[in-house]
C-alpha cells in the first residue's frame, strides 16, 4: 500500500512532463518572475457518464456535480500559474454487496457479489497543474492538457476510495458474509470533521459526510474479529509450514537441518497461537470484547507486534459496509454520503500560488453536507 501511495505521489507531480502539454512562446525569457505574473484557466469540463439512469435522472446528477463544481470555482475563480482542470464521472455501483463463493471446483473465479443495494457512483474532480519554462528561452509550458497536479475530489454512494481493502477471496474474514475493510488512518480535525488518510504520510485528506445518527459502516468487534482469526490460523500454518516430510528438501538440506526446521516452524505456531489466545483472555478481563477492532495489519503473525492498537498510533478500525444505512425511498442518485478528498502535490513555482492551500481553508464543506439526501 505504502509503495501504491509513493506511486501515485510521484505519477501526480509530473504533470510538468507531460508529452502532451502545451508549449508557447514568450516575448520575454521565462522565468519565475513571468509565471507568476501568467493567468491561468478553467478548462472546459470533461466528462464521463457511464450510469445507466434515464435522461431524467442524468439531468438530476448533473445538477448536483455543477453545483459542487460552483463550490470549487467560488473558492478559486482566477487561477494564476495554474490551470484548473474539472472532471464529471458516474457509473453504476451496488452498495453493501455479500461476498459469496461458489464451492464447484469448475468455475474459474469461486467468489462473486451478490444482494448489493443498486446506486449510482458519481463523482467531481478537479485537478489543478502548474505551468512551467519550457525548453527553449522564449517558452512557457501551459499546465493542460495533463491528468495530474495538486487535486480535490467529491465521490458520492462509494466507499471504495475510503476504505482499504485488507483481505483478497478470503471465505473466513466475513461478517453477514460481507467482507471486512479496513478504515483509513485517522489523522485529526479539519472543521470540525475527522481527518484521514489512506496512509500516514501520504499527505491525501479524506472526510467521509453522512446523515446524523448513522454510519454507512459497521465496526467489527474484537470478539468477532479475533473468533475470524482463530478460524484462519490452521488455514494459515497449513500454506506456511509444512504438514508431511518432503523427500526432495529433506535429500538437499539433510534430516536434521529438516528436522530442526520442523522445530522452528512448530515453535512459531505455538507461539502465535498463545499471542492471539492470551489477547482473547486480556481482552476478556478488560471488558473489550465489544470494543471495535483496530489494527495495524490484518492477520498479523509477528508476536513482537499487538494485535489490537488506537487509531491515533496509526491503527485502522475494522468495519463493514452498512446495508441499513442505505435509504431504499430515495431515488438511487441522491447523494446519500459524500467522501471529499484534497491531495497537494507541491509543485508550481510558488507554493502561494497553488490552491490546495486555499481550497483547504475556504472550499465550504457545509454546504456537501447539506446536499446528502436532497
Amino acid at each position: 500500500m505504502k509503495k501504491h501511495i509513493i506511486l501515485l505521489a510521484f505519477l501526480l507531480c509530473i504533470c510538468h512532463l507531460s508529452w502532451s502539454q502545451q508549449f508557447v512562446k514568450t516575448t520575454t525569457p521565462c522565468n519565475d518572475e513571468l509565471l507568476k505574473k501568467t493567468p491561468g484557466r478553467w478548462i472546459q469540463t470533461r466528462e464521463a457518464f457511464h450510469a445507466k439512469v434515464s435522461q431524467q435522472q442524468q439531468k438530476e446528477i448533473r445538477n448536483r456535480l455543477e453545483a459542487i463544481h460552483q463550490l470549487m470555482f467560488n473558492v478559486y475563480p482566477s487561477p494564476i500559474a495554474f490551470d484548473a482542470v474539472p472532471s464529471f464521472f458516474t457509473t453504476d455501483q451496488e452498495f453493501a454487496s455479500q461476498l459469496k463463493f461458489d464451492p464447484s471446483p469448475d468455475v474459474r473465479y469461486r467468489d462473486y457479489k451478490a444482494n448489493g443495494i443498486p446506486t449510482v457512483l458519481y463523482s467531481y474532480s478537479g485537478f489543478f497543474c502548474a505551468y512551467h519554462c519550457g525548453r527553449e528561452t522564449y517558452e512557457m509550458m501551459r499546465g493542460y492538457p495533463s491528468e495530474t497536479g495538486t487535486s480535490m475530489g467529491v465521490e458520492v454512494n462509494s466507499l471504495g476510495a475510503f476504505f482499504t481493502i485488507l483481505t483478497t477471496n478470503d471465505e473466513i474474514m466475513r461478517i453477514d458474509e460481507r467482507p471486512l475493510k479496513g478504515m483509513p488512518v485517522l489523522v485529526g480535525k479539519w472543521k470540525g470533521y475527522d481527518l484521514y488518510s489512506p496512509e500516514t504520510g501520504s499527505g491525501v485528506r479524506m472526510v467521509l459526510l453522512h446523515r446524523d445518527g448513522i454510519l454507512p459502516y459497521i465496526p467489527v468487534t474484537r470478539k468477532e474479529y479475533l473468533d475470524r482469526c482463530f478460524k484462519s490460523l490452521p488455514k494459515f500454518f497449513a500454506e506456511v509450514f509444512p504438514t508431511a516430510p518432503d523427500s526432495a528438501v529433506i535429500k538437499m538440506i539433510g534430516q536434521k537441518e529438516w528436522d530442526e526446521q520442523v522445530r522452528k516452524s512448530q515453535k512459531l505456531k505455538d507461539d502465535i497461537w498463545k499471542h492471539y489466545r492470551d489477547e482473547l483472555e486480556a481482552t476478556t478481563t478488560a471488558g473489550l470484547l465489544d470494543s471495535p477492532a483496530v489494527v495495524l495489519t490484518i492477520m498479523e503473525i509477528g508476536t513482537d507486534i499487538p494485535i489490537f492498537t488506537t487509531q491515533k498510533s496509526g491503527g485502522r478500525m475494522l468495519v463493514t459496509e452498512n446495508p441499513v444505512y442505505m435509504r431504499k425511498d430515495l431515488p438511487k442518485y441522491i447523494p446519500q454520503f459524500m467522501v471529499y478528498t484534497l491531495w497537494d502535490c507541491h509543485c508550481g513555482v510558488d507554493q502561494s500560488l497553488n490552491p490546495y492551500k486555499l481550497i483547504e481553508e475556504k472550499f465550504p464543506i457545509e454546504k456537501l453536507q447539506a446536499m446528502i439526501d436532497k
